[in-house]
């Protein structure tokens, strides 16, 4: 992967979090960059280059306050409408809510864990099947992240 600049990361930060205030960049750490919208902290990173056909470009995003972090992913293409989305984060495995082009950690608990999977692993990677019936995968490097959820936790101190 290529050294990711800052700019396409504001660019994915626009689109992580409603509009309120525009983003201010914390940091960038390996493809992940820590953004402050506000009251709002978050880490966020797009998924690795696919060779496989894409309806959007993918990212995921960790939002660290205020209130419970979690984990928010843009997917690469729509869900179909039973669809099961599955994150695995080296050799573990969560189910995700989703619907539409996102998916999310579905409770406290899942939030948690998924997070510290995170921060433990080098890789994680969502898939499901599209609305057309086609499974896909995005994949995400997991080295910056621990480091750009940090920052953007100290980012929101008060």
């Amino acid at each position: 992967m290529a050294k990711w600049s800052l700019v396409p990361l504001a660019l994915l930060a626009t689109l992580a979090v409603p509009l309120q205030a525009a983003p201010e960049a914390v940091s960038v750490h390996s493809g992940w960059g820590a953004f402050r919208d506000g009251v709002r902290c978050y880490a966020i990173a797009q998924a690795e280059p696919s060779p496989f056909s894409r309806e959007r470009q993918p990212f995921a995003s960790v939002i660290v306050s205020p209130g419970e972090p979690r984990l928010t992913l843009r997917l690469s293409r729509t869900l179909a409408r039973d669809a099961v989305v599955t994150l695995d984060v080296g050799n573990k495995r969560f189910r995700l809510a989703g619907g539409g082009d996102s998916a999310w950690t579905r409770d406290a608990a899942g939030h948690a864990a998924v997070l510290a999977a995170i921060r433990s692993r080098d890789t994680m990677t969502v898939g499901a099947r599209d609305a057309k019936g086609r499974f896909f995968r995005d994949a995400y490097k997991l080295a910056g992240a621990p480091t750009a959820m940090d920052a953007a936790i100290i980012a929101c101190r008060p």
